[in-house]
């Protein structure tokens, strides 16, 4: 009884979990598992949310001020492990590599404004880059980010190209190719 009872629980488990995720990543026409939901090269690109972030530097940054210029964005939290080896990666490409077009922005949330500010002091030979707080995780929660580091691409038309979460960005195919539309 115990075994049927387990067998019924894990269906209505993958039927719940198919469920969410097809309200949560739209339809499946346009998602392939593999890239999480996230836009693909034969998929409609979505939209950018509207956002506005002032940085350390009193710079604001929003989508409108974007327009016409191809961006990436870097959310990270001080506290992330995989954020401390690839803010750095992103200062080497920013300083030497980076396409003249391409505007960077580092995004602290997911930590109080205090520990992001002073992780940004502490470490100023890897912000060479615009950088600002994300309060309350406001933009964070408009682009769906919900894990460090995420780094979300988009085009001059304020088109998200694509959606990288983890380390490795450097070698993902999507955002090679993004690149290579810059050269």
């Amino acid at each position: 009884m115990s075994i049927q009872k387990g067998i019924i629980f894990g269906v209505i488990a993958s039927i719940f979990a198919s469920i969410t995720a097809a309200a949560l990543l739209g339809s499946p026409s346009s998602v392939h598992a593999e890239t999480f939901g996230l836009p693909t090269a034969d998929a409609p690109r979505r939209v950018a949310p509207n956002f506005l972030v002032t940085t350390f530097a009193q710079e604001v940054i929003s989508k409108k001020s974007l327009k016409g210029h191809p961006a990436l964005l870097m959310f990270w939290a001080p506290w992330c492990q995989v954020c401390q080896r690839e803010l750095p990666l992103l200062a080497k490409f920013y300083l030497h590599d980076k396409p003249a077009a391409l505007r960077v922005l580092a995004i602290g949330f997911a930590d109080t404004p205090s520990h992001v500010e002073q992780f940004v002091k502490d470490h100023p030979s890897t912000f060479v880059f615009p950088t600002a707080y994300d309060k309350a995780d406001e933009v964070a929660q408009l682009f769906g980010v919900f894990a460090t580091p995420t780094f979300v691409a988009l085009d001059a038309q304020g088109n998200i190209s694509l959606i990288h979460r983890g380390g490795g960005l450097r070698d993902d195919p999507q955002y090679l190719g993004f690149l290579a539309t810059l050269q």
